[in-house]
């Protein structure tokens, strides 16, 4: 029963710390007050000195910039609208800013567009904006000659190829070979020179009802797209 007891206080404390924490910080040039992925209460006072300025996402998915010298609380510039909290929202983006601390960046320059498929890394998990076509990039180095492309989707076996010419960064889906998101796609490019790159991607769509650029970050580190949840949550202003 005592053991009963201690483990229901704590579950009652965890669930007050979490309700407590409704606001991450995404973005910071005060970081020894302010670091990117503190948690804290929008309750709380901030003091922000002069020349600095930090970015915070709410529960609701509403961000926030704020300059110095600022001292007061902030307020959700969703807290007026429909928006619905979600508990989860900032502890998946503290998770995700920690995480890229931790994790040894890329020394290639990614593509401009979040949303093309980098042909020429062994990332396998793409979340796509559907509102724009599916595009495959590859990188300068690999423009100098043209390449051929093949495309299998493994569940049939279906197989679409292409010329990708050179001087040419981008080339878009082949329409031969419609998208089934989830299923697992094979990538091959063949040089002229006999290089060849080979990957497999697995291809999601972003959902048209998510309110918030926020709500899409979360989403996409659920389906394991981090490196894309990465850049479009340092665009979040």
């Amino acid at each position: 029963m005592f053991k009963h007891l201690i483990l229901f206080v704590c579950l009652i404390t965890l669930h007050s710390v979490i309700q407590a924490a409704d606001m991450v910080v995404i973005h910071s040039h005060s970081a020894n007050s302010y670091p990117i992925g503190q948690l804290f209460d929008s309750q709380a006072t901030l003091t922000l000195p002069a020349n600095s300025e930090i970015t915070v996402v709410f529960e609701s998915g509403g961000v926030k910039t704020v300059q110095g010298p600022y001292q007061g609380q902030l307020t959700d510039p969703l807290s007026n609208s429909n928006a619905t909290s979600d508990l989860k929202l900032v502890a998946t983006l503290a998770d995700l800013l920690r995480d890229q601390k931790t994790t040894m960046r890329s020394t290639s320059s990614p593509p401009e567009d979040l949303w093309w498929i980098d042909v020429n890394t062994n990332k396998r998990h793409y979340c796509l904006d559907t509102s724009t076509p599916i595009t495959l990039w590859r990188t300068d180095r690999q423009t100098q000659s043209a390449s051929t492309l093949v495309i299998k989707r493994k569940a049939t076996g279906q197989t679409a190829q292409d010329t990708w010419p050179a001087q040419q960064a981008t080339l878009q889906w082949p329409n031969s070979l419609p998208v089934v998101y989830g299923d697992t796609y094979t990538v091959e490019l063949q040089t002229r020179q006999g290089g060849t790159n080979f990957k497999k991607v697995i291809l999601y769509r972003l959902p048209d009802n998510l309110p918030t650029e926020s709500h899409k970050v979360v989403w996409m580190v659920g389906r394991g797209c981090i490196p894309q949840a990465n850049l479009l949550l340092a665009r979040l202003h």
